[in-house]
């Protein structure tokens, strides 16, 4: 924790970008179909450049990111295994993805609630806010194909 707000709600958003990274690159791993795993693949990059951005604002206020994702996030990449070994690997896959787009998506809305947000951190993160969704849209829209 630092004496920076902004940086403490920075750090905790580029924890779960890197989470997202990860779970993007594990269900490009899992997919059964080229097209989902080249879909997440690309998803992958877009959360490392997510990741980089949101980096360089942390040490634009002086301060140092973070460089691990969450153990939470260690726990559900172990489910995501578990579950590509039960069910259809391009489902488990994307739902998956699904789930940790949506915590995602809640942590991008409730840093955007706080006051103690800097104004060029909040800019930042509303740009991304659009991509969020159009990744949920698309991830609908791979999940109603795997069916």
């Amino acid at each position: 924790m630092t004496n920076n707000p902004s940086t403490d709600i920075l750090n905790d958003i580029l924890e779960t970008l890197i989470d997202s990274t990860h779970g993007y690159e594990k269900a490009a791993e899992i997919a059964d179909r080229d097209t989902f795993k080249n879909f997440f693949s690309r998803r992958a990059a877009a959360r490392r450049a997510m990741a980089a951005a949101v980096r360089k604002e942390i040490t634009a206020y002086g301060d140092a990111p973070e460089n691990d994702g969450t153990i939470l996030a260690s726990a559900h990449r172990v489910f995501m295994n578990l579950s590509a070994a039960l069910q259809d690997n391009d489902e488990a896959a994307i739902e998956a993805v699904e789930t940790g787009e949506e915590y995602l998506r809640m942590k991008f809305d409730r840093a955007l609630e706080r006051d103690d947000l800097s104004p060029s951190a909040k800019t930042l993160l509303r740009n991304y806010q659009g991509e969020l969704r159009a990744d949920g849209r698309l991830i609908d829209h791979l999940e109603a194909a795997a069916s």
